[in-house]
């Protein structure tokens, strides 16, 4: 719908807003209530009736008759209204998702709180040695930490405001960091590790580490027999390095898959390892380093996660 200057000489049509529509339908209904019109008007109805909107030239008259007008402004306008509606909708669902991201967080902050008032009361009464209760509180500590980077990096994906630590750094090394750390806690099937030659680029060190200790903890989680696979490739005619972890577990649902990095669907959860993080949250520090991360399932058993990064800036 535009609005249509009633001077012969003015032939450019002008958006509507929607204070706009309903000031011209309040005229339009005066209008034909009284059967008056005021060529001072914004809009001049013309009386002739009938007047096709459709022409053979596909030119859009300039005048027509007052009741089309009003029906097309009232379409326009429950339009607009439908709009806003869904937009609304939209906005609540969002609100609704962070309320319960933010609940969610709660008890692993205040869990930990509380574990370090009843590491000082022990101390304090004398049941505790106080160098074991401050070792303790430490460790609680680092756990609360690590919770409110997650609640606050979180966030600032959602906000697209995640800044990294970057510096240049050996991958291959940050990947045997991790593996390493996780056979030295538990090993329910092997990992089978093939890593191409050594190359550094620039990356935050914990955040992607993080990372792939996050999608090697769901590979262990979910393969009960057979492997898991890590491997990295560097593709220097594609300007990337390549980390690929595969396994022989369940492998994805296919209703879950499409979706598997969303934020609704991969809440941060806790499984009693604080640098496990949301698949969400995997994405968005990936994407913040100018990469990307995917996943499938295999066509046997299983599935695999595959992160590529640039090994230099374009």
């Amino acid at each position: 719908m535009a609005q249509v200057s009633n001077e012969e000489d003015s032939k450019k049509l002008q958006p509507l807003t929607v204070p706009k529509i309903i000031e011209q339908l309040e005229r339009a209904l005066i209008d034909i209530k009284y059967n008056q019109s005021d060529n001072s008007d914004d809009f001049y109805f013309n009386k002739i009736e009938n007047e096709s909107i459709e022409s053979q030239d596909r030119s859009r008259p300039q005048f027509i008759g007052k009741e089309l007008m009003l029906f097309e402004m009232i379409g326009i306008l429950n339009g607009k209204i439908s709009e806003l509606q869904k937009k609304y909708q939209k906005l609540k669902s969002l609100e609704d998702r962070e309320e319960e991201f933010v609940s969610s967080k709660a008890n692993q902050i205040t869990e930990p709180v509380q574990d370090i008032l009843e590491y000082a009361k022990l101390a304090k009464s004398g049941q505790m040695d106080p160098n074991e209760a401050l070792e303790g509180v430490s460790e609680v500590a680092k756990k609360l930490q690590n919770v409110t980077t997650v609640v606050l990096d979180t966030n600032r994906v959602t906000n697209d405001s995640l800044t990294l630590s970057k510096k240049n750094l050996n991958i291959n090394e940050i990947i045997s960091d991790v593996i390493n750390s996780i056979k030295s806690v538990e090993e329910k099937v092997p990992i089978r590790v093939g890593l191409d030659h050594d190359i550094e680029i620039p990356v935050d060190r914990v955040r992607l580490g993080q990372v792939i200790q996050t999608i090697l903890n769901n590979a262990i989680k979910y393969t009960k027999t057979g492997h898991i696979k890590v491997e990295s490739f560097v593709a220097h005619q594609q300007n990337l390095f390549i980390i690929r972890i595969n396994d022989t577990g369940k492998g994805i649902p296919k209703e879950i898959l499409p979706k598997i990095f969303d934020k609704e669907i991969t809440g941060n959860r806790k499984d009693g390892n604080d640098t496990k993080l949301s698949l969400y949250l995997c994405q968005g520090i990936i994407v913040s380093h100018g990469g990307k991360i995917t996943a499938k399932n295999n066509e046997d058993v299983g599935c695999t996660f595959t992160i590529t990064l640039p090994i230099k800036k374009n």
